[in-house]
């Protein structure tokens, strides 16, 4: 339970890059995720250049972390596997929960920057990016060795929590 219940949002990194043992172990975590209908939904766009990483940078007013990190991943749904849409936002969102819980477990950090559903973020992004029109970008995580004092915080709320 320690990498889910200490994971926070980590959002300025060292200069160190990953190896690629780390970035594998990152997607091997993402593409274990549950999905509806075990459709697996998603695109993964790993990006290591830093220029590149840095032109991504603009696609939101949020996306400081990208700033140093030595990593983005850009998770997209694949529509030729689901057109609607429906449930790929969770099969995603599943992976990519995965994903900050292995790097967390890694010793690694991570911020989810989003983007979905903001047409103008996913209009950047798919620019940018060159994406066909069937992959949709939902979000982007930097990834890296954390360069700032983590604060973990107890986010447990009895006040919402209801028994039946």
């Amino acid at each position: 339970m320690d990498p889910i219940l200490d994971r926070c949002s980590i959002r300025h990194f060292k200069d160190r890059k990953l190896t690629e043992e780390e970035i594998q172990a990152l997607l091997r975590a993402g593409f274990s995720a549950p999905s509806a209908r075990n459709l697996q939904p998603w695109v993964f766009v790993v990006i290591e250049d830093p220029i590149k990483i840095q032109n991504l940078r603009s696609f939101s007013p949020y996306a400081g972390p990208l700033e140093s990190a030595p990593l983005a991943i850009l998770v997209c749904a694949d529509q030729h596997v689901n057109p609607s849409l429906d449930y790929c936002q969770q099969d995603c969102a599943a992976a990519t929960e995965n994903i900050l819980i292995q790097a967390k477990a890694m010793g690694l950090g991570s911020c989810w920057l989003g983007g979905y559903p903001n047409s103008e973020r996913i209009d950047k992004i798919r620019e940018w990016v060159g994406l066909p029109e069937w992959l949709m970008p939902l979000w982007v995580i930097a990834i890296g060795q954390p360069d700032e004092k983590e604060i973990i915080k107890n986010k447990w709320n009895d006040q919402k929590i209801i028994r039946l």
